[in-house]
C-alpha cells in the first residue's frame, strides 16, 4: 500500500513538472511571436546600445528638412549578420519614431534588383564576404550591408556596417554631418619646438569628417578668426611673448584651448628614450593659464604593455612587459562631458600637474593610481628592461593629476598689449565663458599612442572645446578597457582555491539537500 502511495506521488510530481514545463515553453513561444511584430525592447545592455540617446533624438527633432535612410541588406546571410539585419531595422524604426515624420527608411534587398546592385557598386560600396557550411561544405557567400543616407541633394554612405556597437554613433554623425553647419577647424600651433602637423596624421583621420586642421604660428603671425580650437603640443623651448599673448587673446575671444605638456618628450625612433624639454618651456603655464607642470615622470605599476627586445644568448626575442611609463589611467572624473563612460586612457610619459591659485573653478579629469610615484629627473631613466619592483623599492606612493580643465570665466594673464603691438585688434581681458584642457603627456595624440580610448577623448576634446557636445556622450558607448583590479597573492591563492573545490561542493550539498527534500516529500514526512 504504501509502495502504491509512493508511486502515485511520484506520478503525480512528474505530471505537475510537464505541466509547468509546457506552460513555461507556451509562455516564450507567445513572447518571442509578439517581439517579432513588434518593436518593443527592453535594453539590459551597460551602454543602452539598443535605445536611441538623447543627443540622437535632439539632432533628429531639428531636422529642417526630410531624412532618407536606404538600408541595403542581403537577406539570407549567416550569423551574426542575420541578427545584425534585425537590429538595424529595429534601429531605423526606432530613428523614425523619433524624427516626427522627417526620418524615412527602406529596407532593400540587393540581390532582389540588379539595377540596386549596379548602384551600390558605381558608390563604390563593397560586398562583405563571409564563409558558411551548408551541405557539409565550406563556402564564402557575398552581401550587402551598407546604409545610404539622402538629405536635400546630399548623400552620405556606411559602406559596411561592422556590428551593433558604435552604430547610433556612426548613423547619427552621418546625419549631423549632413544637415550641419560643415566642419569646424582647429588650428594646430608650431614654433618653439612644437610637433608639426602632420605628426597628427592618425588624428586628422578620425577627425577629418567634423574638423579642418590647420597649421598656425602665433609667434609670427595672428591666429585665424575662423579657428575655433587651438592645440598647443609639446613646446621645447620657452616661446615668445608675441606666442602667449595671440594665444591668450585668442583663448579671451571665446574660443578652445588644449596644451600638452610636459617634462620630456619620447624620442622612440632611437628606442625607449626621451627627451627633456627647456627648464622654462613650460614656465608660462602657470603665468597664463594657472597650470603648473610639476618636475618629475609620472611611473604607475598600474601601466600599459609595449612590446620590446631581448637579448637572449644569441637570439633576439621579442616580449611584451608592463611599461609604467606608459600609464593606463583609470581614475577618470565620471561628471565631466569629455571623460564621462569612459574607463581608461593611455598616458605615456606623463609629467604631474597642479593648479595656481589663479584657477578657481578646475576639474582634474585623470589621476595616476594609488599605485604610482614620480622620478625625478633630468635625466630620466626609462629603460624598459629594469623591473618595475627595483623602481618602487623604497619609494613614497602618492597620486598624480594627469589632465586638468577649466570651464567658466577667464581673465587675461597681459592687461594689456605688449609695447609696440599692432592696435588693429582690440585688447580682450576677459572671457565669461571659456574652455581650456591641459594634459601632461605630450605624445598622448601622436599616431603611435592613438588607440581605441585615446582616439575617443581626442574627438570629445575637440567637441566640447569648441562647444558642440551634442554626440560626446553617444561616441563613448561601447569603449571599455577594464584592467583586472591588482590584488595581493594570498587573495589570489584563495580565490583560486575556492573556484577549484568551494564551487564543486556547493553544487555537491544542493543536490545533496534537494534530494533529501525529495525524500521526504515521497516518503509523506
Amino acid at each position: 500500500m504504501g509502495d502504491a502511495k509512493m508511486i502515485d506521488q511520484r506520478l503525480l510530481i512528474r505530471r505537475r513538472a510537464r505541466a509547468w514545463l509546457l506552460l513555461v515553453l507556451a509562455a516564450v513561444v507567445v513572447l518571442f511571436a509578439a517581439a517579432r511584430v513588434s518593436h518593443v525592447r527592453l535594453d539590459w545592455t551597460e551602454d543602452g546600445i539598443y535605445t536611441l540617446s538623447e543627443s540622437t533624438r535632439a539632432i533628429l527633432q531639428q531636422l529642417d528638412e526630410p531624412v532618407m535612410v536606404h538600408a541595403y541588406i542581403t537577406e539570407g546571410l549567416p550569423q551574426p549578420y542575420g541578427r545584425l539585419q534585425r537590429f538595424i531595422e529595429d534601429m531605423l524604426m526606432a530613428y523614425h519614431e523619433a524624427g516626427g515624420g522627417k526620418f524615412g527608411y527602406e529596407m532593400i534587398d540587393p540581390a532582389s534588383d540588379a539595377n540596386v546592385a549596379a548602384s551600390l557598386n558605381a558608390m563604390q560600396v563593397p560586398k562583405v564576404r563571409v564563409q558558411v557550411v551548408e551541405n557539409d561544405q565550406a563556402q564564402v557567400k557575398q552581401g550587402y550591408l551598407a546604409i545610404v543616407i539622402e538629405y536635400l541633394d546630399r548623400k552620405e554612405t556606411i559602406p559596411v556596417v561592422q556590428g551593433e556597437e558604435g552604430f547610433e554613433y556612426l548613423l547619427t554623425r552621418k546625419i549631423k554631418k549632413l544637415t550641419g553647419k560643415g566642419r569646424g577647424k582647429v588650428g594646430v600651433a608650431t614654433g618653439f619646438g612644437a610637433p608639426p602637423l602632420y605628426q597628427l596624421h592618425r588624428l586628422q583621420q578620425f577627425a577629418g569628417d567634423d574638423y579642418e586642421f590647420v597649421s598656425v604660428e602665433p609667434g609670427t603671425r595672428d591666429i585665424p578668426g575662423d579657428v575655433d580650437v587651438l592645440i598647443v603640443g609639446g613646446l621645447r623651448q620657452k616661446p615668445s611673448q608675441a606666442f602667449r599673448y595671440r594665444v591668450d587673446q585668442f583663448r579671451m575671444a571665446g574660443h578652445g584651448l588644449m596644451v600638452l605638456a610636459g617634462n620630456a618628450l619620447p624620442d622612440l625612433a632611437r628606442g625607449f628614450r626621451v627627451q627633456p624639454v627647456d627648464v622654462y618651456a613650460n614656465d608660462w603655464l602657470a603665468s597664463d593659464l594657472g597650470v603648473m607642470v610639476e618636475p618629475g615622470l609620472v611611473v604607475d605599476r598600474r601601466a600599459t604593455r609595449v612590446l620590446v627586445n631581448q637579448q637572449q644568448g644569441m637570439f633576439m626575442m621579442r616580449s611584451a612587459i608592463d611599461y609604467p611609463f606608459v600609464i593606463s589611467a583609470t581614475d577618470l572624473n565620471g561628471g565631466h562631458p569629455v571623460s564621462r563612460g569612459m574607463e581608461s586612457l593611455t598616458l605615456p610619459f606623463a609629467s604631474p600637474l597642479n593648479w595656481t591659485d589663479r584657477v578657481k573653478q578646475g576639474q582634474v579629469l585623470a589621476r595616476s593610481s594609488e599605485l604610482s610615484t614620480v622620478q625625478s629627473g633630468p635625466p630620466f631613466d626609462v629603460d624598459p628592461l629594469q623591473s618595475i619592483a627595483s623602481r618602487f623599492e623604497g619609494v613614497a606612493l602618492q597620486r598624480s593629476n594627469l589632465i586638468l580643465a577649466v570651464d567658466g570665466e577667464m581673465k587675461s594673464a597681459f592687461s594689456s598689449a605688449p609695447q609696440g603691438w599692432s592696435e588693429k585688434h582690440r585688447h580682450l581681458a576677459r572671457v565669461n565663458h571659456g574652455r581650456l584642457l591641459v594634459a601632461g603627456a605630450p605624445a598622448m595624440l601622436d599616431d603611435e599612442f592613438l588607440d581605441g580610448a585615446n582616439t575617443v577623448f581626442a574627438l570629445n576634446v575637440l567637441d566640447w572645446l569648441a562647444g558642440d557636445e551634442g554626440l560626446i556622450a553617444l561616441r563613448s558607448r561601447g569603449v571599455t578597457d577594464r584592467p583586472l583590479a591588482n590584488i595581493t597573492q594570498q587573495a589570489r591563492d584563495a580565490w583560486k582555491w575556492l573556484w577549484m573545490f568551494g564551487l564543486p561542493a556547493l553544487v555537491i550539498l544542493t543536490g545533496l539537500g534537494r534530494w533529501w527534500l525529495l525524500r521526504r516529500r515521497l516518503s509523506g514526512v
